[in-house]
């Protein structure tokens, strides 16, 4: 089987554009003040971008020989963007191989000062620059998430000029998503009120941010999630760089503790950056959820960003109907299904580029594929 590699971004482009250069993150004398500046400062970057984010997602994958490629965009010396770089082991059904992602998920797209005149020539020149070191480390895929904290409405003309002109595919998708104002709550499910209604008053709800989050509720969170998971998939470090989202200002955790018992059944973290929030993971005590507490910690969280006049609060995908690259499960659709009742038929595009840089990838991906559209059909192996 030919294992060729992509070579279109040598073929396609020229050099880069004069003044532009780009310098590996941690080759600067500070990288994380350079990278939050940044962060902070792009109009494109939101909380994927961050540092904090950055280091999670590190070493959540360090069971899958990450390496950490992510760069600064220079012009003329000076930073001006900002790449989140990672490739990772993954498996392609029995197939070893190398993808660009952060954590199995689409990397953040590259971010960019706001006074750039050429902002279409340092796209490209991000663009090439991250395909070329994905390849260096032997990458078979790239995805990226175009999805800046506060939409714009170039965004759309954005992704297609870029995903056209580096021949990358369109694998976007609906994310869930509210529109915070007066009229939030009143929208909800009428079933979940009910459910608010009859069980907040078992639970003390609390929100946790800053030196509130301690090590004891850390580990508490970490416990949770492994028992709601059925096991622990990732390095016990990684739910301490989960929590530095709520301790350095990125974000908040949703307690619900049970009044009788005195423990916490359930906590939400919920990553708020740019006044734009995002839910980001929450664990549920299995014994506990006939009392929904997924609905209580949903309606605090709700509760508190339409106090501090955050602008939306993003849900996750939405399960669609089935299509030939997907076939979503009842536990898919029962997820959506849950944040259908909060968002209320609200969503928006998540623009998402994907590009394949090996033969050998693509034909195992077909071959998943096939086998999952026989199994969606009922077909046997052959009909003759």
């Amino acid at each position: 089987m030919s294992t060729q590699r992509s070579n279109s971004s040598t073929l396609e482009f020229d050099p880069a554009p004069a003044g532009y250069s780009a310098v590996s993150f941690d080759a600067v004398s500070d990288p994380e003040g350079t990278w939050k500046q940044l962060a902070d400062t792009c109009p494109d970057a939101w909380f994927w971008h961050t540092w904090d984010n950055m280091q999670f997602n590190y070493v959540a994958a360090q069971n899958s020989d990450v390496r950490n490629l992510s760069f600064f965009v220079l012009r003329n010396g000076k930073a001006v963007g900002l790449v989140p770089l990672m490739v990772n082991s993954a498996k392609i059904g029995d197939l070893g191989v190398r993808v660009a992602s952060y954590y199995g998920a689409p990397l953040p797209w590259p971010a960019f000062v706001s006074d750039l005149s050429d902002l279409v020539a340092a796209e490209d020149f991000a663009l090439r620059e991250l395909e070329a070191r994905a390849c260096s480390e032997q990458a078979d895929r790239i995805r990226l998430r175009l999805e800046p904290a506060i939409p714009e409405p170039n965004d759309s003309q954005r992704f297609e000029r870029a995903v056209t002109a580096h021949r990358y595919l369109d694998s976007s998708f609906l994310s869930h998503c509210i529109t915070l104002d007066g009229n939030t709550l009143s929208n909800v499910r009428e079933r979940y009120r009910r459910y608010v209604k009859k069980f907040a008053p078992r639970y003390e709800l609390s929100v946790v941010e800053g030196e509130q989050v301690t090590s004891e509720l850390e580990r508490t969170y970490f416990e949770l999630h492994v028992k709601d998971a059925g096991g622990q998939f990732r390095s016990r470090e990684s739910y301490r760089l989960q929590a530095d989202l709520a301790r350095n200002g990125e974000g908040f955790f949703v307690v619900a503790g049970n009044r009788a018992s005195n423990a916490i059944a359930g906590m939400l973290l919920v990553s708020l950056f740019k006044n734009t929030a995002y839910d980001n993971s929450v664990a549920v005590d299995p014994g506990r959820q006939q009392e929904h507490v997924s609905h209580l910690l949903k309606w605090t969280a709700i509760e508190t960003l339409l106090r501090r006049g955050a602008r939306s609060y993003e849900l996750g995908a939405k399960s669609g109907l089935s299509t030939f690259t997907s076939q979503p499960s009842e536990k898919n659709r029962g997820i959506s299904h849950f944040k259908e009742g909060w968002a209320r038929s609200e969503v928006k595009t998540v623009f998402v580029a994907e590009k394949i840089l090996s033969a050998r990838f693509l034909h195992a991906f077909m071959k998943v594929q096939a086998a999952s559209l026989e199994r969606f059909f009922g077909l046997q192996e052959s009909c003759m």
